[in-house]
């Protein structure tokens, strides 16, 4: 029994010798360098360090933090989720629009399809209010009589031109509830198309940082700044102009579309902007061309390839000027 306690207390004395002992090292509230073997709530109040016997530092504690600050981290680490939050939540709106649709074609006929109804109703509103009109001028035509006459209107006229003038009121305001919904719709999808393109634009630039060239259907011009970019973007409209088939449809800051091919020999563009690398920017433009056979021929042709060229070359003239 002896000789376990004794080999216990010279593991023990072994083990101490081994680890040694931490210090707590603070300066005080006069700037004076203060050493503990053990922690006082001073130090927990202005931080410390944890030092080893040797005074090496092992471990270094900030100050304790203040009721203020707790709030600020507080309110930091709700924003920082929020933000987290939001990106998960637009990273999931986009995989969801490039799952939907395949081309801008497809989001333009799902908002013509969603409103299609809505226009139905403000038609049958406009041609409701139409006849409700002729009613009422008829109404008010027979009352003017009666008052010429010097007669008092019968009060069931009166009530009609009231009721009449109210269920013409009830179609405006219905209509305008109508028209704000198609513009809420509108607004939507006009965000929608932008972003399609500018994902469709993120995956043409990843095939030619991957592939080493652009798709044969694409272009890329890189700008170092946005001013650069700005200035561009102004050419961009002009290219777009000279050289798609028909007129511009959608002219934004980040995005011009073109008119969709209508014929074997014509061609429409896209063209977008998105950040590049820190304060660069690069501007994408894809061809697309006539869903027929030729079409998609002209679309592989060399002509198609030199116009990609002659986009880039284009900006890169008027970069100085």
């Amino acid at each position: 029994m002896k000789k376990f306690l004794l080999l216990t207390l010279t593991l023990l004395l072994v083990s101490q010798a081994a680890f040694g002992k931490n210090f707590y090292r603070y300066k005080d509230s006069d700037g004076r360098l203060i050493v503990k073997d053990y922690l006082p709530d001073e130090a927990v109040i202005v931080g410390y360090e944890v030092i080893n016997e040797q005074g090496r530092v092992l471990q270094v504690v900030p100050p304790e933090m203040t009721t203020e600050e707790k709030e600020a981290a507080r309110i930091k680490e709700q924003q920082l989720e929020a933000l987290q939050k939001k990106q998960m939540e637009e990273r999931r709106r986009d995989i969801l629009l490039m799952r939907q649709y395949k081309t801008i074609e497809d989001i333009r006929r799902t908002e013509n399809n969603q409103t299609a109804a809505l226009r139905a109703n403000i038609d049958l509103l406009n041609g409701h209010n139409s006849n409700l009109n002729d009613k009422l001028e008829e109404l008010q035509s027979r009352a003017a009589n009666f008052e010429r006459q010097g007669k008092a209107v019968p009060q069931n006229t009166l009530k009609e031109i009231e009721a009449t003038k109210s269920q013409i009121q009830t179609n405006k305001n219905s209509i305008t509830r109508y028209e704000e919904k198609i513009k809420a719709i509108a607004e939507q999808f006009q965000s929608d198309l932008v972003r399609f393109k500018e994902l469709q634009a993120q995956q043409l630039i990843e095939r030619n940082r991957t592939n080493g060239n652009a798709d044969n259907l694409g272009a890329i011009y890189s700008c170092p700044d946005r001013p650069s970019c700005d200035k561009a973007w102004k050419f961009t409209q002009i290219f777009a102009h000279e050289n798609a088939s028909n007129k511009l449809e959608i002219v934004t800051d980040t995005l011009i579309v073109t008119g969709k091919a209508q014929s074997e020999n014509q061609v429409s563009l896209s063209i977008t902007r998105i950040p590049g690398e820190g304060d660069s920017m690069q501007i994408v433009m894809e061809v697309s061309c006539h869903v027929s056979e030729a079409g998609q021929k002209l679309c592989a042709s060399q002509e198609v390839t030199n116009l990609k060229n002659r986009f880039v070359d284009y900006l890169t003239e008027r970069e100085s000027l």
